[in-house]
């Protein structure tokens, strides 16, 4: 698979074109920080305010940023592990984990945190991170990643932020992503075991 083809990888790009959009639009540097309050607007979500009829916005919030290093962090970890996951699971099946796994959140969101600002693609790198780390067949080095993007996210939840524990809008997606991960790596291992049932001498594991 060529690097210019991965779905995440745009996908990570698409982030900083989308915060430099926003910037423009909002008239601001694009080092400065972007208001929620602003944003919503473009998809931004306050769960008080949301009504199921604007669905759109569970997914495009998801491009939407308040702070330039949380955007940049998003990027780089949706396209490192994502480049990593692709490699071994393919060019659909890791996305369609993100996607899944930060929309659910934004949407479990809405419910329990309904006079919190909703954005950000942490969500969706969540979800990606806990399949990468459970699913099997990736390199070292998408594994490093997915360890270093989880272990920063937790830490800004319980040392740096005011939530002093891990936000359910960071542990919902870990948990969906690692379940996520046993399920393929369970029927990547029963299409492997019909294969060498099949009497084929030339069947490998997936992973």
């Amino acid at each position: 698979m060529k690097w210019f083809t991965s779905p995440l990888l745009l996908w990570a790009v698409s982030l900083v074109a989308v915060w430099c959009a926003m910037a423009f639009a909002l008239h601001q540097s694009v080092w400065g920080q972007q208001s929620s309050r602003d944003l919503m607007v473009f998809g931004a979500i306050k769960g008080e305010y949301f009504d199921w009829t604007q669905g759109w916005k569970l997914v495009a919030s998801q491009w939407l940023h308040v702070k330039a290093p949380h955007m940049l962090l998003n990027a780089f970890v949706i396209g490192g592990v994502g480049l990593a996951v692709e490699a071994r699971w393919g060019r659909v099946l890791p996305g369609v984990i993100a996607l899944i796994g930060g929309t659910l959140t934004q949407a479990l969101l809405v419910i329990l945190e309904p006079r919190e600002f909703i954005s950000g693609a942490s969500q969706a790198y969540m979800a990606l991170c806990g399949f990468a780390l459970v699913a099997g067949g990736v390199s070292r080095v998408g594994l490093g990643l997915a360890w270093i993007g989880l272990l920063i996210g937790i830490a800004i939840d319980v040392y740096i932020s005011s939530h002093g524990q891990i936000k359910v809008g960071h542990f919902f997606p870990i948990i969906f992503g690692i379940a996520s991960g046993v399920i393929a790596k369970a029927q990547s291992k029963s299409r492997f075991d019909d294969r060498a049932k099949g009497g084929s001498g030339f069947a490998k594991p997936l992973d």
